[in-house]
């Protein structure tokens, strides 16, 4: 079943419920005219039994927590380093084995440098 309304800025809201569809599908247009049009050749289509991929809801792909750690492993993996860029990676990963990519901000850097020029004496 789709419906028209007016909305008070003008524009023309189009809701349209079927039982084919996971939600019930809201768009606005410019004119009614538009809006009408299109409800009647989206419940054509719902009539035959076809459903737009537009309108299918898609799972959304699970996001992976990365560690420092791994992000170090996969640059090493996948660039030409030097034999010092790979001791100096290979020196700092073990102290950030647990560290989430999501936790990384300005202040945690800073801090993580002040910590290395202060208690590993590994200032340049």
């Amino acid at each position: 079943m789709a419906y028209v309304k007016k909305t008070p800025s003008g524009t023309y809201q189009l809701c349209i419920r079927n039982r084919l569809l996971p939600k019930t599908l809201w768009a606005t247009f410019g004119s009614k005219a538009e809006a009408e049009s299109y409800g009647q050749q989206l419940e054509a289509l719902l009539k035959q039994g076809i459903i737009p991929s537009t309108l299918l809801e898609r799972p959304m792909p699970k996001q992976e927590i990365w560690t420092v750690t791994r992000c170090i492993v996969e640059y090493q993996r996948h660039s030409a380093l030097a034999l010092s860029e790979v001791k100096l990676l290979d020196t700092i990963q073990p102290q950030l084995a647990t560290v989430a990519t999501g936790y990384l901000n300005y202040d945690w850097a800073e801090s993580w440098i002040c910590s290395m020029k202060r208690d590993a004496n590994l200032s340049p």
